[in-house]
Formats: structure tokens, sequence, C-alpha cells
């Protein structure tokens, strides 16, 4: 089971949809409406705003649910609103209680990856976590949401991540040996 897949179904949601690289749209109706939307859009992306920031500082303090203050905060910093705001655009379905729920999907995201880690990790052992897990989270992110741009960071936004097939996978394969080899 992939992390995504371990966050919605911790958190009790319907299985989200794997975003189709050459429509740029999820293959089901039932994932574009309400709840099942604000999770299709709210874990990957979550999820990606917190691997982007281990990325940036492979720092174990970062995933601490204990401290005080937003999480979505701490995963996006002053990109949050922006975030929020297009996550709510996406679910189509704007209520008070949203930012709520995406503290909750913050907090589940955060103890998944933790426990995913591992205690007394070091910086290595980060970052080939998050380049063993980032490449499947992104065939889940919307790209309405154009988290890549908000988060400075291409390769989020990159149709090429989405797709799927012999070639793809073996591309894929590659690129996670060489990410979890190279900060050795």
């Amino acid at each position: 089971m992939n992390i995504i897949e371990t966050v919605q179904k911790n958190l009790g949601f319907n299985a989200l949809e794997k975003v189709d690289p050459n429509t740029q749209q999820t293959a089901g109706q039932e994932s574009s409406l309400g709840n099942s939307a604000l999770a299709q859009a709210g874990i990957p992306a979550i999820l990606l705003g917190i691997f982007n920031s281990l990325e940036q500082n492979p720092d174990m303090n970062l995933l601490d649910t204990e401290q005080t203050g937003s999480l979505m905060e701490r995963i996006f910093g002053k990109s949050k609103d922006i975030v929020v705001s297009r996550i709510n655009d996406y679910s189509k379905f704007p209520d008070k209680h949203n930012d709520q729920q995406l503290e909750h999907i913050a907090s589940e995201a955060m103890r998944v990856v933790k426990a995913g880690i591992g205690e007394g990790s070091n910086e290595s052992s980060i970052r080939k976590f998050v380049a063993m897990n980032k490449p499947d989270t992104l065939l889940y992110l919307p790209p309405s949401l154009d988290l890549g741009t908000v988060l400075k960071n291409d390769n989020l936004d990159d149709r090429t991540g989405k797709m799927e097939g012999p070639v793809s996978s073996f591309m894929r394969k590659v690129e996670k040996t060489f990410n979890t080899t190279s900060n050795n």
C-alpha cells in the first residue's frame, strides 16, 4: 500500500483516483464532489508539501504534530492561504470546516510520514523516503492546483511524472535508485 492509500484509508475517505496524464483529469465523477474532492486534492497536495519541505530542509522537527500553530502553515508557509483556496476551489464545496479538515489531513499525513521514515532518522534516510514516495504521490495530484508554481517546484506540475506504462515505470525506478543513492 502506498502512502496516499495509507492516509486515505486511515482517515476513512473513498479511494483516491490517479490523474490521467493525457486528459489531466481523474477517471471518476465521485472524486470531484464534496469531501471526496477535498481528499482528492488535499491528501496529495499536503503530502507533496511535506515532501517539498523535507527536500529543502530534511529535519524531522517538521513532522512534530505537538507544536503549536497551524500544520498547514508549517508545511506551506506563506503559501498556505493560496493552497487552501485552490483545494477549496477544486472541491467546489467551500465550507467553513474545510480548514479543520485540511488540518486533520495534515496531522495524519505527518504521522504517516514520520512513521515511514522512522525515529532517529538522519538526513539521508529522510531524503530516501521522500524520493521513494514522491513519484507515486504525484500520480494523484490534480493539475488545476498548480502546486508546482505555488511552491516554486516545477517538477510537481510535470505531466511526465504522471505517466504509467513499462517505459515510464522503468524510468521511475531508475530515478528512485539515483535519487536515493546520490545523497548517501
